[in-house]
């Protein structure tokens, strides 16, 4: 990361959660600085492959997961909610961030995809913090939030129609806590996002194809 992306990726973080640039400079350090979490994510990859299945499904990149992984340490959740797994790249990092809290769960809605099963690259040091529910969200969003009754962080990656990704937003927030965030991957597919923010009345902040806005 060179120093003006890591200097946007601070500047992101530091909006979302209100923390400083030693602290964000610290959790980044240590997310790459670990070695089991990475040796297992390349495992993972490389058993995959061996079974004759091809990487479907990466999803977010190395920044991004850092991001997601600094804003865990940072806020350190109880309970956190995703749509869209796919490989489980977000989901891996959710999970290590409330590993080293030794706090928290996250549950992700997702597809059934047979041999694309959701979720594959996960840590299995990872997974007994993490719920995973098959479905679209359409059907199994609303029912999980009724039941948590209130959430830390959500995030979006699921189906990135403007329909279902301003629904997910809408339906989330009321169970969203005071000083919770409300994450989103592909902002840029179309402008629910930025039409959420507007209607909501709150400043959206947003780190490449990332979204961020904070409850308050």
């Amino acid at each position: 990361m060179n120093e003006r992306a890591e200097r946007a990726v601070q500047d992101f973080v530091i909006n979302l959660t209100g923390t400083d640039y030693s602290e964000i400079r610290r959790y980044n350090s240590e997310i790459i600085s670990n070695a089991e979490f990475h040796n297992q994510l390349e495992d993972n990859k490389t058993n995959y492959r061996r079974r004759g299945l091809s990487s479907w499904g990466w999803g977010i990149g190395t920044t991004l997961g850092i991001v997601l992984y600094t804003i865990c340490r940072t806020l350190r959740p109880c309970i956190i909610v995703e749509t869209g797994v796919a490989s489980g790249v977000s989901s891996s990092y959710i999970l290590c961030g409330l590993e080293e809290n030794k706090h928290g769960a996250l549950h992700s809605i997702d597809l059934s995809w047979g041999n694309g099963q959701s979720g594959w690259i996960i840590p299995d040091y990872l997974r007994h913090r993490w719920q995973l529910i098959l479905g679209r969200s359409s059907g199994r969003l609303s029912p999980l939030v009724e039941k948590l009754g209130s959430i830390d962080v959500f995030l979006h990656d699921s189906e990135h129609s403007y329909q279902n990704m301003l629904w997910e937003y809408q339906t989330v927030w009321a169970y969203l806590r005071t000083g919770g965030l409300l994450l989103s991957h592909n902002i840029d597919s179309n402008d629910a996002f930025s039409d959420f923010c507007r209607s909501v009345k709150y400043r959206g902040y947003i780190l490449g194809n990332l979204g961020g806005v904070v409850k308050v």
